[in-house]
């Protein structure tokens, strides 16, 4: 059974629509899957960031799920690539 705990990495700042380092988990109410494009909270603002793993396993952020963030909204991975437009999918 899979979780509602996903692992994301942000948006390169260097090199735009690359996404590297190290991935954040957050908790999404929207179905994802890997790859997919996602506004993810930060302490900083908002970022965009990849979709790295689905189905985090709870005992993998045990100590750190009641910290975890909320991702509500996914964007359309095609237009930002391609058009570098941020348009926003309905949930």
């Amino acid at each position: 059974m899979g979780t509602n705990i996903v692992s994301v990495k942000y948006e390169d700042r260097y090199i735009p629509k690359t996404f590297s380092g190290k991935a954040y988990s957050y908790i999404t109410t929207i179905p994802l899957q890997v790859g997919d494009l996602v506004v993810a909270p930060t302490s900083s603002g908002e970022k965009i960031a990849r979709v790295s793993e689905i189905n985090v396993p709870e005992s993998k952020v045990i100590f750190i799920k009641e910290y975890l963030k909320l991702i509500t909204e996914k964007i359309d991975k095609h237009k930002y690539l391609q058009k570098n437009q941020i348009h926003k999918e309905a949930a």
